[in-house]
């Protein structure tokens, strides 16, 4: 029990994993079986007071504001990952390969699992830093990626030695959508009266290996959650889709732009923009709100037309 309850509120404040895939991995990483039945009640019970407390967040979490100025980071230049790799040795070892495989990439941030861990203990985050390569001042990184964090409200402690790492001070907690499949006493719930609307939403993450394909159904702050995490990775995308059927969509491409889109099947053109993280944000929150959406505000609108089926 005093390893089981500290992995289930890393596992749910990472906000990525249903419940049939924490049981099977809390049981594969205690050497326990996955039918037990004190596991699933035990996980049943994390699961409820996560959500809990979930129900009484609102507004930007601290963690997702950390993941926006990550996002931040990757378009100017400096590959920012979270969770990445299981520890600092791992983590220094494997970063190269993401500033080899990023467009201009001058340095680079992360954090690490262990890192997450400590921090959805409560102990704070800590996120190493550096070049992309042999040359360049590690020091002068450093000072963008605290830059970055205060630029999105994410307060940072960093004495300028670029031989420690920035310490975060935040409780890293996620939200997690209903799609994910709470637990087995709450998916018997019944949805509440005063629920906030949602929009249909699927998106993928390559390298992260995060995957909705099947369509979840998000809330506006759910939805504004995965989006700050997706990374900004050529073929990334994210599609939402309000009731009426209206469809936003938005493709990371290369050189850190992101292509926000509304398609037309009807017509078979979709009509799009590049835009930022934050327009895509405003624009699915104006979606998730029922409210028409008219990209033209946001400066000139490109129409692309799709080729024909050859098969048609």
């Amino acid at each position: 029990m005093d390893e089981l309850l500290p992995y289930l509120a890393s596992a749910l404040a990472r906000g990525e994993a249903g419940f049939a895939a924490v049981v099977a991995d809390a049981a594969e990483h205690l050497e326990l079986s996955a039918d037990d039945p004190a596991l699933h009640e035990v996980t049943d019970g994390a699961f409820a007071a996560y959500r809990a407390e979930q129900a009484g967040w609102s507004g930007l979490l601290p963690a997702e504001a950390l993941l926006a100025a990550c996002r931040d980071l990757d378009v100017s230049g400096i590959v920012a990952r979270t969770d990445f790799t299981c520890c600092q040795t791992c983590g220094v070892a494997e970063i190269g390969a993401e500033t080899a495989a990023a467009a201009r990439a001058r340095g680079y941030a992360f954090c690490h699992a262990q890192d997450v861990d400590a921090s959805a203990a409560g102990h704070g985050l800590h996120l190493s830093f550096g070049t992309a390569g042999e040359d360049g001042d590690a020091a002068a990184i450093g000072r963008e990626v605290v830059a970055a964090l205060a630029a999105r409200g994410v307060a940072a402690e960093w004495d300028g030695d670029p031989g420690r790492r920035i310490t975060v001070p935040l409780t890293w907690r996620r939200r997690r959508y209903a799609s994910l499949a709470w637990s087995p006493s709450a998916a018997a719930e019944p949805v509440p009266a005063s629920a906030p609307p949602t929009v249909l939403v699927t998106y993928c993450d390559y390298p992260a290996h995060r995957y909705e394909d099947e369509g979840a159904a998000m809330t506006f702050e759910e939805l504004r959650g995965v989006a700050c995490a997706l990374l900004p990775v050529d073929g990334n995308f994210l599609t939402c889709q309000d009731a009426a059927g209206t469809i936003v969509q938005a493709m990371w491409e290369k050189n850190g732009r992101l292509w926000l889109e509304i398609p037309d099947s009807g017509a078979g053109m979709s009509r799009g923009l590049y835009a930022t993280l934050d327009r895509l944000v405003e624009v699915a929150g104006a979606l998730a709100a029922g409210e028409i959406i008219d990209l033209d505000r946001y400066g000139e609108v490109t129409t692309v037309r799709w080729k024909p089926d050859p098969l048609a």
